[in-house]
């Protein structure tokens, strides 16, 4: 699967989204950015990697034919 990873860093908080290749939101993440842009960036990247992860799994889990009660 190919992805874009964007980042918005701010002076007060960095956040970052992952986007499909059909430029869909998959994950999301947020941070505050406490005048470390590298470790904020990092941060919210992770966040929004681990938050994609779970979204791929909810869907294939969805596939196999789990209900949304079962699921959540």
């Amino acid at each position: 699967m190919k992805y874009t990873i964007g980042i918005d860093l701010g002076s007060t908080t960095t956040k970052a989204v992952v986007l499909n290749e059909g430029a869909i939101v998959m994950g999301r993440g947020i941070t505050n950015s406490r005048s470390n842009y590298e470790v904020a960036c990092q941060v919210a990247m992770g966040e929004a990697l681990i938050n994609t992860r779970f979204a791929l799994l909810r869907d294939d889990l969805k596939e196999a034919g789990l209900s949304d009660d079962e699921l959540d």
